[in-house]
């Protein structure tokens, strides 16, 4: 019983990973069109600061941050690190979802092969399956 909750628990924290990940860099894009003439000005810095995307992009790494953190303590390095492709998936296809943007037929073709080199991985021995 303890395997499958430590199974279940590494699905959720890749899954978090995986949503706070996509969410920032879609909250990235998102602040970059409400600050398109970004200049490194200290105007625009200022700017920047007060779009709530911004915000919610920092947010978002902070979350990524302590959720990588409990992968990594269960997780080899090398596993963990690989599996972490999936993300660009994730945000190719919010990016598709959000903003209408294009996905061609390389785009699907890295799609799965980003998904085939993690199935190749297969589990992570150094933790619960967590890879």
């Amino acid at each position: 019983m303890s395997r499958v909750r430590a199974i279940r628990g590494a699905w959720v924290a890749w899954l978090m990973l995986l949503g706070f990940e996509t969410l920032c860099q879609i909250s990235l894009k998102s602040a970059g069109l409400d600050n398109p003439d970004f200049n490194f000005s200290p105007a625009a810095f200022g700017h920047a600061l007060a779009t709530p995307w911004t915000w919610a992009a920092i947010g978002c790494y902070i979350g990524a941050f302590g959720v990588w953190m409990t992968i990594l303590r269960k997780s080899t390095l090398s596993a963990a690190f690989t599996t972490s492709a999936i993300v660009f998936v994730g945000v190719m296809l919010a990016s598709w979802l959000v903003f209408g943007e294009r996905i061609g037929f390389w785009q699907m073709v890295g799609c799965t092969i980003i998904v085939a080199g993690i199935l190749a991985l297969g589990p992570d021995d150094a933790g619960s399956g967590a890879g």
